[in-house]
């Protein structure tokens, strides 16, 4: 139930490091349950899936990572960016991760195999981030290119480009609603 999830996950803190770690914290205690290691180059971002048992890393070593948060064992690497991958998170069901990198281009995965489902260019700079709608039908991208774009997470296809920034959108979020 939710509330069993709450009460399991409260007090965890995932941390992202230019020590090319990222930890798994007791909020509580200040221990450090886990700390995960396998990437080359610093950690940009770090994400909990929806259910609290994997986390999603991001890195300047150009790949995305998911561990077993309780393990720590990496259970995926994401090669296919050609810059540095600066943000990286689940879809609200746990079966895709959705990355943003430096070379232009967000890329949606498999999480359990690691394949490319669809990559979302059309933007002119760096990505920063990206995100997914709450249901996970939609990915939005904010860039270096003063724009965000919503796109079709199934299909790829650009929906909308949200221009009138005139300087770089740096972060760019769905509602809950």
């Amino acid at each position: 139930s939710t509330l069993y999830l709450i009460k399991e996950y409260i007090g965890i803190i995932l941390t992202a490091s230019e020590d090319t770690t990222s930890k798994i914290w007791n909020a509580t205690t200040a221990e450090c349950i886990q700390t995960l290691c396998g990437h080359t180059a610093e950690v940009l971002t770090a994400r909990f899936s929806a259910d609290g048992d994997s986390v999603v890393t991001a890195s300047e070593d150009k790949t995305a990572k998911t561990w077993h948060a309780v393990s720590g064992e990496c259970t995926n690497t994401f090669l296919g960016h050609s810059d540095r991958v600066q943000s990286a998170v689940f879809s609200p069901d746990g079966s895709s991760v959705l990355t943003a990198s430096f070379d232009g281009t967000a890329i949606i995965w498999d999480a359990a195999t690691g394949e490319c489902r669809n990559i979302l260019s059309g933007h002119a700079g760096n990505l920063y981030c990206a995100e997914y709608s709450a249901d996970g039908s939609l990915a939005l991208t904010a860039s270096a290119d003063k724009t965000a774009k919503i796109w079709n997470a199934l299909t790829g296809a650009c929906m909308q480009t949200l221009e009138g920034h005139s300087a770089d959108v740096m972060s760019a979020v769905f509602s809950f609603d």
